[in-house]
Order: C-alpha cells, then structure tokens, then sequence
C-alpha cells in the first residue's frame, strides 16, 4: 500500500467521548446474535463528533449527533457482518499477522517504535483496542481479495487510456521530500493556514507545536522517497507547488492536513509497459470498493439485524 490515508490511523482512535442521555449498558443494535452496546457506539462515534466540533451534551445539537449515530451504527454492523463472513470462511488473523501489519505501518509511514507508542497514547486508546481495530482491517482485506478482487478486472485498454492522459506521473529515478502538517479537530485550521501562507507563522513550528501527524518535532518531515510510492491524490497536491511552498487545506479521512514540498526530483519518463502495474493498482482500486460495497450490502440482506436506537 502506497503512502496514502493510512498515515492518520491513529485519528480513528481518538478519545471517547459520552452521550449522556443513553444508558451506556443499553443495547444499541444485536447482528446476528452478536450485541452492539451504546457504549461501544459511543466510542465509535467519538473521532467523528470531535472533528464535526459538536458536543453530543448540547440540545442543539441532538439532530447532527444522531445522524452521526445512525451513520457510525451502520459502519459498525457492516464491520461485525463482514468479521462473522471471515470466520464462516475460515479466515483469520492471528497475532502475528497483526505484528506484521504494525511494522508495515510504521516503515510506510516512517515511524519508530517509541514515535507509534507515543501516537496510541496520544489518542487515549489502549493498544490492545488499537490491535483490534488492525485485525478487522486486515480480515476486510483477505475478504476484498478472496470474495471481492477476482470479479474486478481492468482492461488493458483502460490502462492505455489512463497512461496518454497521466503520462507525466510515471517516472523512473523521481523522488520527493516534503513535511505534512495535520490540524487537531479542535484547532481553527483555517485562520491558521493563513497566516502560514501569509508567511507570519512558520509551517514547520506550527506542525512541531499543533500536529497531530508523523514526525512533529522534525517539523513534519518525512524524508526523501519514491515519487511513486505516493497516492495519485497526494502526487496531484504536492505537483502543484514548487519548492518551499505550502498547499491550500485539504482533508485527509476528515482531518484537515497541509503540506510543504522540499524538493522534487526531475526523474525519466517511464514507458507504458514500466507505468502499466502501478496504473492497473490505480484503475483497480476505485472498481474494488464499488464491487466491495455490492458484496456488503449482499450479506446485509442475509442478516439478522435488530436496530434498537
């Protein structure tokens, strides 16, 4: 997996927040015969309410507060849906593969073992909840693979398409260096922003002082790798700047996130045949979530679901 979302897991983890008018022993759906209680909701919907800044205690804002419920409710069936599917066809996740999954995540996102501790606590989780969380991730895509992947084909006319358009992208020898600065959900990121572009704040202390993102007291910064190893949406966002630059905002899983390139190398154009498995991983993907989603709704109708909200 290429350097993308998966570098703000820990925003997923935030601390939990309390509805004070749900009983948290009271149970807020049963799938399957497996509970939901409103204490695991809660916890769920806690990342969400923080970065929306509503506070579920408020009158006012009961209306948002359950539209979120009814939103993180429905992720939490599909997720306890899809780990019943998994063990029905006897696949799992064993200890190991959650270490290995760990360590991946650490080198993608270049963090050390004392830089990732810090992230959890940071986050108010424990990191047995935190391993929890990666196994689901790591059974969803064994389920995307075995159930999912076959049924998704690219063709190679859709890859010829792709490379005439994005041939600039697909370089050999490219790489770039730049700092990533993410917002806290209670920070006002905008006025912020501004005033760093305006050049009256510093991007690299204001991300040593407020990020929530990787490497905080380097500044953000990353270091230097593959051009190729980026996400197309971030190659899009940094080839907008030239060196020394600061992007607009931009949100990455409901985080507001800035970025600073350093430098970008000029590379060598790559042929369609060097391009053509990075452009299929590029086409596949958007395909396999559609697909992903049909096959979710699918087992959603063969549940027993039971909604008590």
């Amino acid at each position: 997996m290429r350097f993308s979302a998966l570098l703000f897991i820990f925003a997923l983890l935030a601390p939990h927040a309390t509805h004070a008018a749900t009983p948290l022993n009271s149970i807020a759906a049963v799938v399957n015969g497996e509970m939901i209680t409103s204490f695991d909701l809660q916890a769920e919907m806690a990342p969400e309410l923080l970065r929306m800044g509503l506070d579920p205690r408020k009158k006012d804002n009961s209306d948002r507060v359950r539209a979120v419920s009814r939103k993180v409710l429905d992720a939490m069936i599909n997720n306890i849906i899809l780990a019943q599917e998994a063990e029905r066809l006897h696949m799992g996740a064993s200890d190991s593969d959650v270490d290995e999954e760990i360590r991946q995540i650490m080198e993608r996102n270049r963090l050390t073992p004392a830089e990732f501790q810090r992230q959890i606590q940071l986050q108010g989780v424990t990191e047995k909840a935190f391993r929890e969380r990666i196994r689901r991730v790591i059974l969803r895509k064994r389920l995307l693979s075995t159930m999912v992947g076959r049924k998704v084909v690219v063709t190679k006319d859709e890859i010829m398409a792709y490379y005439a358009e994005h041939k600039d992208m697909f370089k050999n020898n490219q790489s770039v260096r730049f700092s990533v600065l993410v917002y806290p959900p209670t920070a006002d990121a905008e006025k912020t922003a501004a005033r760093i572009k305006s050049g009256a704040l510093r991007f690299d202390k204001v991300v040593r002082e407020l990020s929530v993102g990787p490497k905080p007291q380097e500044g953000g910064d990353l270091g230097e790798m593959p051009w190729s190893s980026l996400d197309p949406a971030w190659r899009d966002r940094l080839s907008e700047l030239a060196p020394g630059e600061v992007s607009d905002i931009f949100e990455v899983n409901g985080l507001k996130t800035q970025v600073r390139l350093a430098e970008l190398s000029a590379g060598e154009g790559q042929s369609l045949d060097e391009a053509y498995e990075q452009i299929e991983a590029i086409l596949r993907e958007p395909k396999l979530q559609q697909r992903f989603e049909e096959y979710t709704a699918q087992l959603r109708k063969r549940a027993m679901i039971d909604i008590r909200l």
